[in-house]
């Protein structure tokens, strides 16, 4: 095979596994998929269960501002509500009124409604020495303000307040309906819910907790609730089965539209303008509509991690410890029911190999224990039988890789007979077929490891999505470090630095898993450079020079581009890369040892 062949076969294969890249699916279900959008644009109501700690909490938020003064007092009667005078046709602020800002559900439950609230004479003062006040939106989202900001600066008209509003509104009817289907919630109406059904938590657990969050018996006792064999209590469900958790979905989710999961929010709009609900700057654009189901859809793209046995809380959606996780559903008890779903909702890849190895991962980090050291254990695991399998399935060419490695000072013997190979058509041809009487003699297949690379790449690619959509390695960390994180998100999270653990264990991990990979990569080289020290050199050989340099450069090349992609993707591989390095470097070392001892009694 000549040198364009060559570059052709390496092309078609890097052509190659990019289409595989690209063709591996997610596996969450449509349910999984609209729990992940309701995660990130929930409802936008704030519930109290009374006045008394809505207006704490609106004191509280103006207090954990970065400009707020700390030496001010703040009250209630030190901030303005912002309202819109449509007779003016301009903002006005206006004394605090809680009836303007907050209103009643039913007896036991309050609804903060979208408002601006301005804290006066708040912050230090300004250039002209005069202080500046602290206006805060509540009632909206994170995600609602961010998209109403970005969408305003890209020209986009938005919908006023009183449209988020009145989603709001009409979701929580459409979830009470389906409140029914759910033991612990069956019979919950908006004129009966509580405010511990809608979180699934008492107010006062929550802010002794955001006191504490270090409190993990708080923080159980408050996603899990008052369980009774397993059902959860109708009066502390806890958050994870509480009303918005449990049903939030329904936002998104149209069993007759799986595959648009805004249908349910335009058909919802469409009622409340026919309905007289919003009318005129309330309704949202086309253009507002488009932005926005672009802005969730990019989101939530990197969200994968749906590959489960049985339901449960998974996802790492959050650094909220309270709202971490969402519900995601088991793909199949039986294994085999869902590898064949695997296959035929998916594709080939995804049912060979994803599905396999992610569901072996699933298991065994049941098995050897949730805690973060249970998924470690599963990665290594893993990491031993996807290589042993992919030895036994490329021993061939594995031996011939080896077996030309080690013949290299036989090579160089030959590549100094023949010196101006490079530049002289006659030297080399006759180096060809010295090279090739060679192979011969060792029963060496040239190309064979174009093979092993052929199969190890999409192997690769399977392993990497087995392991993003592995619910479990988005659960629990290991000194601080998820297996779900990237390397370089948990580097660039300098919270509580130098005292967080996450950051070193991923400047450990990434040291490691470079380590690894150059010893692996170099080994073999150096093992069989001290051999090639014997033969003596008769004279310059250029071509001998340069195809040395150029091994050299793309062995480094190689190094860097899986150091640098060590970075980017989930720390599992890492440690999948890490396992995989040291498994190759006695990998190596074995059969050199081998080919030593069999070459000394001239078996080789």
């Amino acid at each position: 095979m000549d040198k364009k062949k060559k570059r052709i076969f390496g092309l078609f294969i890097v052509l190659g596994g990019a289409v595989l890249l690209s063709s591996c699916n997610s596996f969450c279900s449509d349910v999984d998929k609209s729990n992940y959008l309701y995660s990130t644009d929930p409802i936008n109501t704030t519930f109290f269960d009374s006045i008394e700690h809505g207006e704490d909490y609106l004191l509280e938020t103006f207090k954990s501002q970065s400009n707020f003064d700390t030496t001010q007092s703040i009250t209630t009667s030190t901030i303005k509500i912002k309202t819109f005078n449509k007779e003016t046709n301009s903002v006005e602020e206006v004394n605090y009124d809680a009836d303007l800002v907050f209103e009643k559900v039913n007896d036991g439950l309050y609804k903060l409604n979208p408002v601006d609230i301005v804290a006066k004479n708040a912050t230090g003062v300004d250039s002209n020495n005069n202080r500046s006040d602290i206006t805060y939106t509540f009632g909206l989202s994170n995600f609602t303000k961010t998209l109403i900001a970005n969408a305003e600066a890209s020209g986009i008209i938005t919908p006023s307040y009183d449209y988020f509003k009145a989603l709001d509104t009409k979701t929580l009817e459409e979830m009470q309906k389906s409140a029914k289907d759910y033991e612990w919630l069956a019979g919950i109406t908006l004129e009966n819910i509580t405010y511990n059904q809608i979180y699934g938590y008492s107010y006062e657990d929550l802010v002794e907790f955001r006191k504490d969050e270090s409190n993990t018996d708080l923080l159980n006792s408050m996603l899990d609730g008052d369980l009774n064999n397993g059902v959860p209590s109708s009066v502390n469900p806890g958050r994870n089965y509480s009303f918005l958790v449990t049903l939030g979905h329904v936002k998104f989710y149209d069993a007759n539209e799986s595959t648009n999961y805004y249908s349910t929010i335009k058909e919802w709009t469409n009622e409340l303008v026919n309905e007289g609900a919003i009318t005129g700057d309330d309704i949202p654009s086309i253009n507002f509509q488009s932005y926005y189901e672009q802005t969730l859809n990019t989101k939530i793209s990197s969200f994968k991690t749906c590959i489960t046995v049985n339901d449960g809380f998974y996802g790492h959606i959050s650094n909220d410890p309270l709202n971490d996780t969402i519900l995601i559903e088991g793909k199949g008890e039986n294994f085999y029911e869902g590898w064949g779903q695997a296959f035929a909702e998916h594709g080939v890849l995804e049912g060979l190999l994803v599905y396999p190895i992610g569901t072996l991962v699933e298991n065994l980090s049941h098995s050897l224990g949730m805690n973060g050291y249970g998924q470690i254990g599963a990665v290594l695991i893993t990491t031993l039988i996807v290589r042993l399998l992919f030895m036994l399935i490329t021993l061939p060419s594995t031996l011939s890789q080896q077996k030309m490695t080690f013949i290299q000072p036989e090579l160089a013997k030959i590549q100094q007979k023949y010196p101006n190979a490079n530049t002289n058509q006659y030297e080399k041809q006759k180096l060809a077929q010295a090279q090739m009487a060679l192979y011969k003699k060792y029963k060496i297949h040239p190309f064979g490891s174009l093979l092993v690379v052929f199969i190890q790449f999409p192997l690769f690619i399977s392993v990497w999505n087995a392991f993003s959509g592995s619910a479990s390695l988005s659960r629990d960390a290991v000194l601080g470090l998820r297996l779900s994180d990237t390397i370089w998100s948990a580097l660039t999270n300098f919270t509580s630095w130098p005292s967080n653990p996450g950051w070193w264990t991923a400047l450990v991990l990434i040291i490691l898993m470079s380590t690894g990979q150059i010893l692996s990569m170099f080994i073999p080289q150096w093992l069989n450079k001290r051999r090639t020290k014997n033969v003596s050199k008769v004279g310059v050989n250029p071509a001998l020079d340069k195809q040395n340099k150029t091994m050299k450069i793309t062995s480094w090349v190689m190094t860097i581009m899986i150091i640098l992609m060590g970075f980017t993707l989930p720390s599992a591989l890492g440690v999948y890369w890490l396992a995989g390095a040291i498994f190759s470097i006695i990998q190596s070392l074995i059969m050199h040892f081998v080919f030593v001892k069999k070459s000394k009694k001239g078996q080789l």
